[in-house]
């Protein structure tokens, strides 16, 4: 319970914007590392857990990749609380009617059952795990599905997404300024939390960080020396966003996936040869996979949402037992964001040739 509660107090400003942007410019970038540190570290949470004697397996619990047991796969996992929480609460602030799932259906036929754990096709032990009865199959179904549709529907959307590029081009700029010795040309002075955090991350550099720290540098950023800050920010604070191309919508009709292939090489040469400035064009190339396909090996074997069979007296992967579910794809969109008229003209003849 403790785990579920912090495990996303190591998110930075503007959540999984800021982590794309924050992995080109710092070592550790991951929210799960920095929620660990803030656990193992001596905050306010970490003295509070250590009253309670579970400091260190709290950390841990977050920190892994993959869950070891039952504790771990219910904190992170293809079938875990905070899907469960985000997908509802999401769906409702964001006013789309994608998404929805009978979660209390699911709470009711939720069970704990022994789940066999293999390595090299032999079996080497057992670790319980969660299991959905076969009455919640449809809701299982729709909870898989509902993920799915949301991210492109609302965490993929062209313009949270271009909102999101231009964050992380002009955090980069930032630190190439920073780099380069020129941070008076950021607009930013050294003692900034930003530009500290960016010479030298650390846990209370970046417990300085959230998203009214970025807002109030935005205005300053504004009147940079630096041009390419100073439009950036200036689009973030008055929403002058780029305007949106979907290549995969427009190409893969008739030409497929090869299609798109033609058009990234093609792109690739025109901005080679100086055909656009350094933000006349941003690119995006978002993809989900719906339902990851594990077997039982260790220490996958927990993530995966397991359904009863019919008879009741076994269960499987939900995908082995749902067509539905088996014959989902990953699935990825390309896209690309124009600055300006000139720069969409560009695309235009580009897109003619694929």
């Amino acid at each position: 319970m403790a785990a579920a509660l912090v495990h996303d107090l190591g998110h930075g400003p503007f959540s999984h914007a800021f982590e794309s942007a924050a992995k080109k410019l710092v070592p550790k970038a991951r929210h799960e590392e920095w929620t660990a540190e803030i656990i193992l570290g001596d905050t306010n949470v970490g003295r509070i857990l250590n009253d309670y004697g579970i400091k260190k397996d709290v950390a841990d619990l977050i920190a892994d990749d993959t869950p070891h047991d039952i504790y771990a796969s219910i904190v992170s996992s293809q079938f875990d609380a905070d899907r469960l929480d985000y997908v509802r609460r999401d769906r409702m602030m964001s006013g789309v009617y994608h998404g929805g799932f009978d979660f209390s259906w699911l709470m009711a036929n939720l069970e704990v059952d022994s789940v066999p754990v293999a390595r090299d096709d032999e079996t080497i032990g057992e670790v319980e795990a969660l299991v959905l009865g076969r009455k919640a199959f449809q809701a299982a179904e729709a909870y898989v599905l509902g993920l799915f549709h949301l991210y492109f529907t609302v965490y993929f959307h062209k313009t949270t997404r271009g909102a999101e590029k231009i964050l992380t081009a002009l955090l980069l700029r930032v630190g190439e300024l920073v780099r380069e010795k020129k941070i008076d040309w950021s607009g930013l002075d050294e003692s900034h939390p930003i530009i500290s955090f960016i010479i030298k991350p650390s846990l209370d550099r970046y417990l300085n960080l959230d998203d009214f720290v970025f807002f109030t540098a935005f205005q300053s950023m504004m009147s940079a020396k630096d041009d390419i800050v100073k439009e950036l920010s200036t689009r973030l604070v008055h929403r002058r966003l780029y305007k949106a191309i979907d290549i995969t919508a427009l190409l893969t009709p008739n030409g497929g996936e090869a299609a798109v292939a033609r058009f990234k090489l093609r792109l690739a040469e025109a901005k080679k040869s100086g055909a656009f400035g350094p933000i006349d064009l941003l690119e995006d190339n978002p993809t989900r996979n719906p339902y990851q396909r594990r077997g039982f090996e260790t220490p996958e074997s927990l993530s995966k949402v397991f359904i009863r069979r019919r008879d009741g007296t076994a269960f499987e992967d939900l995908r082995d037992s749902s067509d539905v579910v088996r014959a989902l794809q990953e699935t990825s969109m390309y896209r690309v964001y124009a600055r300006d008229a000139k720069t969409n003209a560009t695309i235009s003849k580009l897109l003619e040739g694929a």
